[in-house]
């Protein structure tokens, strides 16, 4: 699912749960452009295990929302797996 229909999704659902909590997903929905896809997906996908926790609003439809959240944006990848590949290339390299 590409950030265009978790878009959606998260519209979907927001018009199902009560108005507070609707009022705040919209507001996550909402800064998509401020956060970028990465941070943007995991306030989506954290919002969406909360409601489940608190056992509100449609579980299966809230399910799907935090799986493909997860699964949303881009990949990063961390900076101590850039130094990992380097001194292993250095060991590599030195013992060549």
């Amino acid at each position: 699912m590409n950030i265009t229909e978790l878009h959606n999704l998260v519209s979907e659902i927001a018009e199902e749960l009560p108005e507070v909590e609707a009022k705040k997903l919209e507001e996550h929905r909402d800064s998509l452009e401020e956060l970028g896809p990465n941070d943007w997906s995991a306030k989506i996908a954290s919002f969406a295990n909360d409601m489940l926790i608190e056992n509100l609003g449609n579980q299966e439809k809230l399910m799907l929302l935090e799986a493909e959240a997860e699964n949303s944006g881009s990949f990063e990848i961390k900076p101590i797996y850039i130094l990992v590949l380097i001194i292993i290339f250095v060991l590599v390299v030195k013992f060549v």
